[in-house]
């Protein structure tokens, strides 16, 4: 009997145990219900649809053999856009594209068998069933590779590093070329060296300044030299030709080396999915590359005065991190070409050594410079004639008229097709001291030709809003409220309107106009060369006076626009701490802002900010909640958002629990039966979606190629289709939001998330933004556009503070998202962990109500990034300030239902009602809606694995149950035995 009981003990013990441990983790796996979902790929049921009740439709039909012919497309259009997007660098002797008979190759470099495909952050799996290597799509279209060194290459053990101190490119050594993997193409494979040099970072992971030899990850290291100089001391390759496959820009200076000996390279990027096909194409000649770079890429990669002040910076006070962003808006290209023509003009201690870093006695572009913003070749020569511009006050345009001309490929090219032009518009603005900073040129347009054989012209037109050059001085009044300062303004002077092959070449071009014989022999390329300038390329238009009135107000609401980011400026908290950069003096050029002390003041905004009520907060029993339900979801579809009485009896029939179960988000949030309101579904990213189809096996959605390789393409209408493509990607797995595009600004070439944003440049983020958000809205996806905003680096990016001036926030990282909300019409938008200022993006309200809404008109839903568990996070706090939802994180509804509950604050109601109207009417606008009708009664929907879950749990407490009766009975037997 004491046996018997012993071993009851024992098995009531274990089966405790497990139940606990059971209990625990399914309570740890539904918080995590959403990541849990995307892991094990379980969606919840998607209402099937007829011709009738699909509100959002596909081009397609939803089904596997729709799903194929959806791909089909999907993949052609990735393939073009490879091709669009990849940079022509360089091409001595026309090399590229290699000829018909020129087809067996060697792949050097690590990278061949390991490229980078896409950068490390929220989005689809790589489908190995469907993904192109550089290798297999070089076989594919007909190439003879040299395999025993690429098996040497994919069979070794070096890889690429991510994280600090150890930052490691993953080259091998040039030990690895032993003499029999040399011999391998001493008398075959030596058509042509194909070398891939990669660079990666992703989320969380800026690239380093210093990496584990030393020097820049972005610099050639001495593993890539070794390899070069060996490639070309072999004597055996005719051709050299290098793929740079990073989204960052490298140090290039060395493609013009002798002693590398290389031919042409092209800039990919990250290719994702299908894109080497693309470069393939290149290649071979399929197709003439005409992409242009969206960043600048300077001799020295730490030159930009961005860089002096990004990565680790403490308080030395505070366990507190910042960013002083003290280049003011002189970001990328506008610092090095504002400081050139400077330099040309001899102005301002241009020329002096303050922030010149190859040569150190004197700063001089062609020493800092290798290739500048827009930068890109063709197998083509082409030619451009600015036709006209006109400035039309009344319209609120500039209208360029170009005339593009196909002149003609090089006597030794063996391209035989056609190719394409980008036009690039760029503009010079008055500039006098005293005045708001200007940028010597700037980007305000663009478009492209459609392919011209040779000798065949396109005139092509480029219609432009005049707003995106106008200039926000935080010293101007405000012409629509005199009682305000700060405007949008256009000073009086003369506007000088350029085209050119990239910045630098329209910058020369002005100044040919607007200078003459004064620069004559004093302008010259990024190489050095002394070059004239075309005065007939650029056109000045005066402006008599100064209008501060036209951008006073938002031209979509009619706010006034004026100053309301004092604070974001450090200076707001510590006097004069930080001199910002100015072109009145470039020995501002930026030193690091370290071991700052946070003030008392700047202390209390950062941690003491609480939310209060205000005394004219509406009482709570003022709203009615639980109201009998007349509207569903559906009826919504077509009400519109100034529509505040019908809104307010659709909120009204929600109990308090209902609403506040809308805040709380984990990749989506749950049915609403009483409103007919099925489960939606939320996912990331910026490359495709992060879930996998409904048809077709359930194979991972497709990861395109990456962002950036998207807007190198200059193409409008390929971002548009991008935008199309991603949507059906959406319609195809069941997504209804999904947090993407990309829009932050490449702040420098370290950012570690540069593959999934635009560009460096806040215009052609606007209008690229604007576009894909478009297409993606108007198949009912959810375009929640990111990181909303200045998510500037990775390092510390959880609640860094960043400072800048007014004028840099609203020219840069706002203009950057803004057309993606105006334009684009965008429902949606992640927000970034970071700090505007002083105070957490999440609280921001002169962010997210003044600008986002207020003065853009922006009607949908604001979500934060992934905030579960964050206890620095303030839920009212955030909700009042203009947070709608928080990713991750289904425990805020609970708290702002307790909270409700125990204050009955009507204030807080208010703003949780509007939340709500936020999230709902970006839903009535959205692919959910496809399938219901009146009739349609929507169900909740348990995953699999919690039902599972609960099983287990059930079975282990009736086990428990049971031991526990067989140890109580047989202990009590046993008593009485021995009584």
């Amino acid at each position: 009997m004491r046996r018997k009981s012993n071993i009851w003990r024992g098995l009531t013990s274990v089966t405790a145990i497990l139940l606990t441990f059971s209990i625990l983790m399914t309570q740890l796996l539904i918080s995590w219900s959403g990541q849990v979902n995307v892991f094990l790929n379980v969606t919840a049921p998607v209402i099937e649809a007829d011709a009738s009740t699909m509100h959002y439709k596909s081009n397609y039909e939803l089904s596997d053999t729709g799903l194929q012919a959806m791909l089909a497309d999907s993949d052609k259009h990735d393939v073009q856009t490879m091709e669009e997007g990849t940079v022509l660098l360089k091409n001595e002797q026309a090399v590229l594209p290699l000829s018909s008979e020129e087809r067996s190759v060697t792949l050097f470099g690590r990278s061949t068998a390991d490229p980078v495909y896409s950068g490390n952050s929220g989005g689809p799996g790589m489908d190995e069933k469907r993904q192109v290597s550089l290798h297999s799509a070089l076989a594919e279209a007909g190439f003879k590779i040299n395999d025993k060194l690429f098996d040497a290459y994919k069979n070794s053990e070096v890889a690429r590093v991510k994280a600090a101190p150890d930052w490691f490119i993953g080259e091998v050594e040039k030990s690895l070329y032993t003499a029999d993997l040399q011999a391998t193409y001493q008398n075959d494979f030596n058509d042509a060296a194909i070398v891939m040099l990669s660079r990666d970072g992703g989320e969380g992971k800026d690239l380093a300044t210093s990496d584990r030899d030393g020097i820049s990850y972005l610099a050639l290291h001495d593993t890539e030299k070794d390899l070069l100089k060996m490639i070309k001391d072999s004597g055996k390759f005719s051709k050299t030709i290098v793929l740079i496959n990073s989204a960052y820009a490298m140090e290039l200076g060395w493609l013009e080396e002798e002693e590398y000996g290389v031919d042409a390279a092209l800039w990919i990027g990250n290719p994702g999915l299908k894109g080497f096909t693309g470069v393939a194409n290149v290649i071979t000649g399929a197709a003439d590359p005409s992409g242009r770079l969206v960043d600048t890429f300077a001799a020295d990669s730490l030159s930009a005065p961005a860089v002096r002040n990004a990565g680790d910076f403490q308080y030395a006070n505070d366990d507190g991190h910042y960013i002083v962003e003290a280049e003011g808006i002189y970001q990328g290209y506008k610092y090095y070409e504002t400081r050139y023509q400077d330099a040309v003009l001899g102005l301002h201690n241009a020329d002096s050594n303050a922030g010149a870093f190859v040569n150190k006695d004197s700063w001089n572009y062609a020493d800092e410079m290798v290739y500048s913003f827009g930068y890109g070749r063709s197998f083509a020569n082409f030619s451009q004639e600015l036709v006209d511009v006109d400035w039309d006050r009344q319209a609120k345009t500039v209208t360029a008229t170009v005339k593009v001309t196909n002149e003609g490929y090089p006597a030794e090219s063996t391209y035989t097709g056609k190719s394409k032009s980008v036009v690039q518009v760029y503009a010079q603005l008055p500039y006098e001291e005293g005045q708001a900073e200007k940028s010597a040129i700037q980007l305000i347009g663009f478009g492209k030709t459609g392919e011209l054989g040779a000798g065949e012209s396109e005139e092509v037109t480029v219609t432009i809003d005049e707003y995106l050059f106008a200039t926000y001085d935080v010293n101007a009044g405000n012409g629509a409220d005199t009682s305000k300062k700060g405007s949008y303004v256009f000073d009086p002077g003369d506007y000088y309107f350029a085209i050119g092959d990239d910045s630098h070449d329209a910058l020369n071009n002005v100044l040919a106009k607007k200078a003459g014989t004064n620069v004559q022999g004093k302008l010259i390329t990024a190489d050095g060369s002394s070059v004239e300038g075309d005065p007939d390329k650029a056109i000045p238009v005066p402006l008599e006076s100064l209008d501060n009135v036209t951008y006073a107000k938002s031209e979509y609401t009619d706010e006034v626009v004026s100053n309301q980011f004092d604070d974001v400026d450090l200076n707001y908290f510590a006097g004069d701490t930080v001199t910002y950069l100015t072109r009145n003096d470039w020995n501002t050029y930026p030193d690091p802002y370290s071991d700052l002390t946070a003030s008392d003041e700047l202390k209390a905004v950062m941690y003491d900010h609480k939310y209060e009520k205000p005394a004219d907060a509406p009482a709570y029993d003022s709203f009615t909640q639980g109201a009998e339900v007349t509207l569903k979801l559906l009826d919504m579809k077509d009400v519109p958002f100034e529509d505040d009485e019908t809104w307010n009896k659709f909120l009204d029939q929600l109990t308090i629990s209902e609403l506040s179960a809308t805040i709380g988000e984990n990749f989506g949030q749950p049915a609403v039966k009483s409103i007919n309101k099925p489960a939606n579904k939320n996912t990331d990213g910026p490359s495709g979606s992060q879930s996998s189809y409904l048809y077709g096996g359930n194979q991972p959605a497709t990861a395109h190629v990456s962002q950036i390789v998207a807007a190198s393409t200059w193409n409008q209408e390929l971002l548009a289709e991008r935008g199309n493509f991603i949507a059906e990607d959406c319609l195809f797995s069941g997504t209804t939001q999904l947090w993407s595009p990309g829009a932050n600004m490449h702040r420098t070439p370290f950012s570690g998330r540069n593959f999934e944003y635009y560009s460096e440049d806040s215009i052609l983020s606007y209008l690229m933004g604007a576009n894909q958000a478009k297409a993606m809205q108007a198949k009912g996806l959810t375009a929640a556009i990111k990181h909303f905003v200045s998510n500037d680096q990775e390092t510390n990016r959880s609640e860094l503070a960043t400072f800048m001036t007014e004028q840099a926030y609203r020219q840069g990282p706002l203009k950057a998202f803004e057309g993606a909300f105006t334009e684009g019409g965008a429902l949606g938008t992640m927000m970034s962990f970071s700090r505007i200022g002083a105070r957490l993006a999440y609280a921001d309200s002169a962010t997210l109500k003044q600008v986002l809404r207020n003065e853009w008109g922006f009607k949908g839903v604001t979500i934060t990034d992934s905030v579960k568990g964050n206890p620095n996070i303030p839920t009212v706090e955030s909700l009042v300030a203009g947070t709608d939802t928080f990713n991750a994180d289904t425990n805020r509804a609970s708290e702002i239902h307790k909270y409700l509950a125990s204050k009955k604050d009507g204030y807080v109601l208010q703003e949780l009602r509007r939340a709500n109207k936020h999230f709902y009417y970006s839903l009535a606008k959205s692919s959910l809606l496809n399938g219901l009708t009146d009739e349609t009664e929507v169900e909740g929907f348990t995953p699999w694995w919690q039902t599972l879950l609960k099983v287990i749990n059930y079975t282990l407490g009736a086990l428990l149950l049971l031991s526990l009766f067989f140890f109580i009975r047989t202990s009590l037997r046993r008593t009485q035995r021995e009584g």
